[in-house]
């Protein structure tokens, strides 16, 4: 099969496998929750962050740890606050401040994972689905031009292999259909 019509195939299947839909993603999140309230936020948060596509799976042993209130006392306007403490990160959430724990747990765990404070699923999937190939922060045709150029294509490393199985495939397509969305 000669590269013209190997990437009409590939541009077909993306088609027709962006109408059937695939499998999802999951990513491990390491923050180690201070207290049981904060966990339940910090969980809450994760799954309004997540989407269909892609979800967000708590390691509470590793990682900063987010906790309710500090010392010193809190400005009344300020949400939380980063700090080091013994060569680890702390994130303190003022229990007086001007957002409620769920939401300001939500904006620091949306920094933590990279994401912009009012991330959208296309952010989502930009970050975490693998597919931004040419890491330009978007998913498009320039990302599938890249998979097409070593579709059928087997070695260690290759652009366009999501899976990392060594080859790039038709699973690699499909799982490159789940993030990209026609313009």
């Amino acid at each position: 099969m000669n590269g013209t019509v190997r990437k009409t195939v590939a541009l077909l299947a993306l088609a027709l496998l962006a109408l059937l839909g695939t499998v999802a993603g999951a990513v491990n999140v390491q923050i180690r929750p201070g207290s049981p309230e904060v966990e339940v936020a910090l969980r809450q948060a994760l799954q309004e962050l997540g989407t269909g596509d892609v979800t967000f799976t708590l390691v509470a042993s590793a990682g900063p740890t987010f906790r309710l209130g500090g010392v010193p006392a809190f400005n009344p306007d300020v949400v939380s606050r980063s700090l080091t403490r013994g060569g680890e990160r702390v994130v303190e959430f003022n229990p007086n401040g001007p957002l409620p724990l769920a939401q300001a747990v939500k904006l620091e765990a949306a920094r933590v994972l990279g994401l912009p404070e009012n991330a959208t699923p296309q952010d989502v999937r930009a970050r975490y689905g693998g597919a931004d190939l040419n890491a330009d922060g978007r998913i498009d045709l320039a990302d599938f031009a890249i998979l097409t150029a070593n579709y059928g294509k087997n070695g260690s490393g290759l652009p366009g292999d999501l899976n990392g199985d060594g080859k790039v495939d038709g699973v690699d397509l499909q799982l490159f259909s789940k993030f990209y969305t026609l313009p």
